[in-house]
């Protein structure tokens, strides 16, 4: 069963989200920070990375520059998301990009569109 950690400060959103990969037969980890996430992707490798952008404290980009400073011993995808934050979403997604994210998405999500990139990400 493929992993999937999930970053993002909604609480909702993250539990929304949780149930329905769960439903479409995906693991799923949440994390609700940056600092967070990135201590969840070295303990539990997971195969596929969905993070927020804007988040307080350690954001997205944050979770990303990280990455790139110190690479994962592991194999693992990564979608970019945001709602946007104080300017356009957009905008943070167009930076996200810079850091080899495999998708990007806007909120709010069309639920459908991110499970076919999830899924040619996995498969």
């Amino acid at each position: 069963m493929n992993k999937i950690l999930l970053i993002d400060d909604d609480k909702d959103f993250n539990d929304t989200l949780k149930e329905f990969l769960e439903y479409e037969g995906f693991s799923v980890i949440c994390a609700y920070n940056g600092k967070e996430g990135l201590s969840l992707i070295r303990k539990e490798k997971p195969d596929l990375i969905i993070t927020d952008i804007v988040m307080p404290n350690v954001d997205g980009l944050e979770v990303l520059v990280e990455l790139q400073r110190e690479p994962l011993s592991f194999p693992t995808k990564i979608i970019a998301i945001s709602g946007g934050g104080r300017i356009d979403g957009e905008y943070y997604l167009d930076t996200a990009e810079a850091f080899n994210t495999d998708y990007t998405f806007e909120k709010p999500l069309v639920v459908g569109e991110l499970l076919k990139a999830i899924r040619e990400l996995l498969n």
